[in-house]
């Protein structure tokens, strides 16, 4: 019952980030400081990962010291301190402190819940790694369309509003279902030591990949199905549906990984989005669209559940619990995913267009297959009886 409370809070704990950071994109030009330069605008975009990068570092070491919960509650408070700057920030500087707590908040979510859900199911890993990240897909999907609704209805204030009473919720949940901090908490292992670990790059460059397959699609492709005159509605359904598949593979994934070794299913994963992604360029119409979304979906389930499991695995393998370190690595491989798709969907779209966009994205996939599929070194195998342990 623990275990499943945990996985509860964290879910919507990433569902909530997600939501407020898909919201907050396309708000920002109309803060209460007025119209801003591209300049401005560029770098009130760059101080999220900013945020995100500096304090995954801290959250991923205290973790590890002083336990998960605490890391917990400062991400909620840090979350809500970002809502109340961005709905009444009087000066430009005030709105990048809010985008660099949104980034740190999202740092202590990220960090310290993955390694809740990690440290709470040793086995069944994979799949409740993948209920739990279904709270953060939907949150990216809701996010900007309720955010662009609530905006139309009751101006910028409301949507804040909204997300306000979201952040309430989440910090109740927090604080009374989290269970409290064991005392003699392990020591942290060196994040640089970790950096250096084959058994910890593997899934990390493979979250890299994911992020990067999956973010490409989130902010070229609403405007693409714009030729078959899709409104925002019809496009939030479809990635809604999309997320749906995510959630009912889960199972899926997991299975999948009981009988195939894991590294394997991390690379058909990461084949299939690429073999799949150029598809959504040529689709004929709005269903075919949302088929093939759906399928991008699902192989980005099979790339991610059992990279964000396999990270834990890795730790119990060398018999260390330092799940909030393993997991700040994570979020810095999806950092950069993020980043690497926001610098690809910017400059190749313009002059490439959507189709070689994308399958250059299928390209920089497929190129990375060979090095997901190497063995750890020897020293640091894996035991034969301890490889499927999802």
């Amino acid at each position: 019952m623990r275990a499943l409370k945990v996985l509860g809070v964290v879910a919507y704990a990433l569902f909530v980030d997600y939501f407020i950071y898909g919201l907050v994109v396309p708000l920002t030009p109309y803060t209460p400081v007025g119209t801003m330069s591209e300049d401005r605008l560029g770098l009130l975009y760059g101080a999220y990962a900013a945020g995100v990068l500096l304090a995954t570092p801290v959250f991923g070491y205290l973790g590890d010291r002083i336990g998960l919960r605490r890391p917990m509650l400062c991400g909620v408070a840090l979350s809500a301190a970002a809502t109340l700057l961005f709905c009444f920030a009087p000066s430009y500087l005030l709105v990048v402190l809010a985008r660099i707590c949104q980034g740190a908040a999202s740092a202590a979510t990220w960090t310290a819940g993955l390694a809740l859900v990690a440290e709470n199911y040793p086995t069944r890993r994979v799949e409740m790694m993948g209920y739990a990240l279904v709270g953060s897909t939907a949150g990216s999907v809701l996010g900007p369309v309720l955010g662009g609704t609530l905006f139309e209805f009751g101006g910028f204030e409301l949507p804040f509003m909204v997300t306000g009473a979201m952040v309430i919720v989440d910090a109740t949940m927090r604080f009374l279902l989290l269970p409290a901090d064991r005392g003699g908490a392990a020591m942290s292992t060196p994040l640089r030591l970790l950096l250096t670990d084959r058994a910890i790059l593997v899934p990390a460059a493979a979250v890299v990949l994911a992020a990067f397959g999956w973010g490409i699609i989130e902010p070229l492709l609403p405007r693409q199905l714009e030729r078959f005159n899709a409104s925002p509605a019809a496009v939030g359904l479809l990635f809604t549906l999309a997320t749906v598949a995510y959630g009912l593979f889960a199972p899926v994934v997991s299975w999948a990984t009981n009988r195939v070794p894991i590294r394997r299913v991390i690379a058909g994963g990461v084949v299939a989005m690429a073999v799949t992604l150029p598809f959504l360029a040529v689709a004929p119409g709005l269903i075919s669209s949302g088929i093939v979304l759906c399928l991008v979906s699902i192989a980005f389930a099979f790339t991610l559940n059992p990279t964000s499991a396999e990270l834990g695995n890795a730790v119990d393998r060398r018999g260390l619990s330092c799940y909030a370190a393993v997991y700040a690595v994570y979020n810095i491989a999806y950092s950069v995913g993020m980043m690497a798709t926001q610098a690809l969907a910017s400059v190749a779209t313009q002059n490439l267009g959507f189709l070689n966009t994308l399958v250059c994205a299928s390209a920089t996939l497929l190129v990375c297959v060979p090095f997901l599929l190497q063995k750890d070194a020897p020293e640091t195998a894996a035991p034969a009886s301890k490889k499927q342990t999802v």
